[in-house]
């Protein structure tokens, strides 16, 4: 029976295990809470107008602070658990005091004050315990499923104690309801107890808890998130004890006789609390779910201000009743529910620091308030309870905003938290944070050579038109490499201010430095090479040609192209191992000298050798070689290659980005390369080239369509400002989407039938991760304001509290329509089963058996999970599927046609009779 609640609750079996003794924690707590109310407001009433309750409403505010200070204190010395079973015990043993005290003494009104006082301590002490408990104990999407079973304990508090007190203060006399209270109190401690000895609440540090007040004060004075939580809180209090005060005027006015009032209010209690159960039942977890925090937030001002209309215009008891409920129905199922979920994007340890502060203090404080606009309006102004209503008014008006900048904080707080957790794991992956990428890289011209030579690869790509200051100091640096590359930069930036230096380098030991100062005392300077050769001597062949190439290209007197041709045709000539570094310079003096080596550079482009190749990549950026795009691009899939080329691309600019367009869109260009265009498009980053990346966001290629969307979101990172087609963006997320759910279909049909077929599932498994990242990019690129990035993070995390913070940042910043497709994609809650229903629903289309779904993956253009499908046939020998594997044994894919091949030998194998043995 209890599996079938839990199931209705939609609560797990660890949700529910910890759900359940706070739902009777908060019940019993609540209960003992309404009765002690109904005794004390019957006792004090019978004894003093109702002119004098705003003076123990302060006092209660007071001794509120003081309480919780002492409460604070214990953190010291005691633990969470003894602190809560201490503070039960003490009040249930007071509570049976005030009986005795109550009987024995009855014409005491001091004692009647005191209990007064007492009831008031109390019932803000204990109901605020067991939602610390809560907060500690569920994350954000477990608040929001079992806060509402949990909520319901207060609930059916209220009904039951209202109950309870209207039949014992007929039958046995109001005194006798203390009695109830202190048998609550002490079935409460048993419940803490239990909670504990389960062990499934998560660690505190009570090393953290403030000392003190003003130590609290002063924290949630410095944090604009609890500062609104505080004011909601507050405001509320404030709002609640002049209508509370107004409720009860009008009440003792209409109704006269003590026993007879303390049965008015206990069947009020029991009414209102039977009406905010249904309310918790049928509203508050649809509110939540659908409409979130933020709305929520504002349904009980609003129905306050407008009962509070009607008390000043009826000003009967019916209207302030109705009044009293809007705060008692509402307050306790829907608000309460959303106020506690404030805290759950806090830690647990900031929530142990200021939870009992705000929950205690504040709220009194805000009862304190309440009193003296009583004292004020009521005693000093004579206004009448229903007069009162104005000031109701106006405070509710303050709730109102106080609600919306709580709402806006609550956001900001989960971005804050899933934020930290993307910078933490990009730490832990070693991941460059900085703001400022080329501090990042020059602290790295610091480092180990491999760590400077990666620097300055980075630097090149980034900066080809000036260098980093550190750079002149590498041309001293202990590594040939180092100080080779450190020249090659010089020389690209034309800087003159370290031809001392570089001079210096032509003695150097490595001839591969001494080649490079030569290369680069030529481009720079006016000097004839021979000269330099002749004074110091000790250079090859390939040195002495670089150079005058060079020199002979230079612009000028000495300037004869049709010599320098001559030579670098000699160098492109030389084949093989031994003119390999006459091939690399000849490509690198190439793009330091005019624009007149077309047909030379051409051949270099084609050059087998990938340290040939680069440096003629690099020669056609540098000259803007738009005639060589071709080629370019026809290289671009070969890996040592495709970063320079997409950098050569970049350089080339607008004018290729047509050019890149028709390959993206020729489905006969090879997928290898159609793959690597998005960066180049990236590299160029004009409005045109973002135009193309938007149209292949719907391209058949996943990869292709990953791509496109990265390379735009670092676009439009760079140019904020810009504009895009929404329209194509917004299909392209409602097609991922369905891919999406489609993909749960396959894997949920597939599951039972693989058990042996791993590959495929994990296949499966690795797709639905690359098309969360798609939805996520897409999602970026339509709302640029939100932090989706840190949202992926969060819901990738193993992380229980951080993947809900993520789902509930979703939540409130997505668009209704969106949020309701994409939150029940992560939320680990929703089954397989069940994702497969949404996509039933979405697509119209069921995948109900192995071979739908095995068609489906065959339908993908991807070519992984074709494999997945070859493999998938051959394992459950599904025969029909034959011409199909027949047809990609003969791709051009290695991984497609050998796992095709393998399959259909299973399919031959599985149709060949079985030999018999006729012995």
């Amino acid at each position: 029976m209890l599996t079938g609640v839990r199931r209705v609750l939609g609560l797990n079996e660890g949700e529910w295990g910890r759900a359940w003794p706070l739902f009777t924690y908060l019940f019993l707590t609540t209960a003992a809470t309404v009765a002690s109310k109904a005794t004390r407001d019957a006792l004090f009433l019978d004894r003093y107008p109702a002119a004098e309750l705003p003076y123990v409403d302060i006092a209660i505010a007071v001794l509120v602070g003081v309480a919780v200070a002492v409460y604070l204190r214990g953190l010291r010395w005691l633990s969470m658990r003894a602190l809560q079973t201490g503070t039960l015990l003490f009040f249930a043993v007071t509570s049976l005091a005030f009986w005795w005290l109550s009987v024995a003494l009855a014409d005491d009104g001091v004692l009647f004050i005191a209990i007064y006082l007492w009831v008031g301590v109390f019932g803000a002490l204990a109901p605020t315990q067991v939602w610390t408990l809560a907060s500690v104990v569920l994350t954000t999407r477990e608040a929001k499923r079992a806060f509402g079973f949990i909520g319901s304990g207060a609930i059916l508090g209220w009904i039951v104690g209202g109950l309870a007190t209207s039949v014992t203060a007929r039958s046995l006399g109001t005194e006798t309801l203390l009695l109830w209270v202190a048998a609550s109190l002490v079935a409460s401690v048993g419940l803490v107890q239990l909670l504990w000895r389960r062990g499934s609440i998560a660690p505190v540090d009570q090393t953290a808890a403030p000392p003190g007040l003003r130590e609290s004060l002063r924290h949630i004075a410095g944090s604009p998130y609890l500062r609104a939580i505080a004011c909601v809180i507050g405001l509320a209090s404030f709002a609640t004890t002049i209508a509370g005060w107004q409720f009860k005027a009008i009440a003792k006015a209409g109704i006269p006789d003590t026993d007879q009032l303390t049965a008015f209010f206990g069947l009020f209690n029991m009414l209102a609390g039977g009406a905010s159960l249904v309310m918790q039942l049928v509203l508050t977890g649809r509110v939540l779910r659908t409409a979130g925090v933020g709305v929520a937030l504002f349904i009980v001002p609003l129905a306050m201000a407008s009962t509070s209309v009607a008390v000043l215009v009826l000003g009967s008891l019916a209207a302030v009743s109705a009044l009293k409920a809007s705060d008692q129905v509402l307050r306790y199922s829907i608000d309460k529910s959303t106020v506690e979920l404030l805290y759950l994007p806090l830690s647990a340890a900031e929530t142990f620091r200021v939870k009992a502060f705000i929950d205690t203090v504040v709220y009194r404080f805000g009862d304190g308030l309440g009193g003296l606009a009583v004292l004020a309006f009521a005693a000093g102004f004579g206004w009448s309870p229903v007069q009162v209503g104005w000031v109701t008014l106006a405070v509710v008006a303050a709730w109102l905003l106080a609600a919306a900048t709580a709402r806006r904080q609550y956001v900001t707080n989960l971005h804050e938290s899933i934020l930290q957790h993307r910078m933490d794991a990009e730490r832990a992956n070693g991941a460059l944070l900085d703001r400022n990428a080329a501090d990042a890289l020059a602290r790295k011209l610091e480092g180990h050579p491999a760590d400077i030579i990666y620097a300055l690869s980075l630097f090149e790509v980034a900066r080809a038109d000036r260098v980093h200051p550190a750079i002149p100091g590498l041309l001293s640096h202990e590594s040939a490499e180092v100080r080779v590359r450190a020249v090659a930069m010089l020389a690209q930036a034309n800087v003159r201010s370290v031809v001392p230096q570089v001079e210096a380098l032509l003695r150097d030991p490595q001839l591969e430095v001494r080649t490079e100062a030569l290369l680069y005392l030529t481009h720079t300077t006016a000097v004839d090479p021979l000269t330099v050769i002749e004074r110091v001597g000790d250079f090859e062949g390939f040195s002495i040609q670089a150079a005058m190439v060079a020199f002979l290209a230079r612009p000028g007197r000495a300037q004869n192209v049709e010599a320098a041709q001559l030579i670098l045709q000699r160098m492109v000539a030389d084949g093989g191992d031994d003119g390999l570094r006459g091939r690399i310079q000849a490509a690198r003096v190439i793009g330091l000298s005019p624009d007149v080596f077309e047909r030379e550079l051409r051949k270099l482009l084609e050059d087998d050798a990938p340290e040939v190749a680069r440096e003629a990549v690099r020669s056609a950026g540098r000259l803007g070689k738009r005639a060589l795009v071709h080629r370019l691009v026809d290289r671009i899939a070969e890996p040592w290659l495709t970063g320079d080329v997409v950098t050569a691309l970049g350089q080339l600019g607008d004018r290729i980005v047509g050019t890149l367009r028709d390959y993206l869109m020729d489905r006969d260009t090879p997928d290898a390369i159609r793959r690597e265009l998005p960066g180049a498009l990236q590299a160029i980053g004009t409005p045109a080239a973002q135009t193309v990346l938007v149209e292949s966001l719907l391209d058949a290629d996943t990869v292709v369509r990953l791509r496109a969307v990265t390379a735009l979101n670092k676009l439009l990172q760079l140019h904020p400002g810009r504009e895009v087609d929404r329209g194509i963006v917004e299909t392209a997320l409602a097609a991922e989407i369905t891919g999406h759910y489609r993909s749960y279909q396959v894997l949920g049909t597939m599951g039972g039938s693989l058990a042996g077929a791993e590959p495929v599932l994990q296949a499966v498994r690795d797709s639905l991760l690359q098309e969360s990242e798609r939805i996520f990019r897409l999602m970026k690129v339509l709302y640029p304001d939100h932090d989706l990035h840190s949202a992926f993070v969060g819901v990738q995390s193993a992380d229980r509290s951080v993947h809900d913070n993520a789902l509930e940042f979703l939540e409130n910043v997505l668009p209704p329509p969106v949020r309701a497709l994409v939150v029940p994609l992560f939320d680990r809650e929703v089954s397989i089963e069940e994702r497969a229903g949404i996509a039933e629903r979405l697509v119209g289309v069921a995948v109900g058996s192995r071979e739908e779904a095995v068609e489906v993956l065959a339908l993908s253009r991807d070519r992984w999970l074709q494999s997945c499908a070859a493999y998938a046939i051959g394992e459950l020998r599904l025969a029909h599927f034959a011409e199909v594997v027949d047809r990609w044994a003969g791709d051009a894919d290695p991984l497609l046609r050998t796992t095709a091949e393998a399959a259909r030998e299973k399919l031959k194998a599985h149709a060949a009779p079985a030999s018999v043995d006729v012995g």
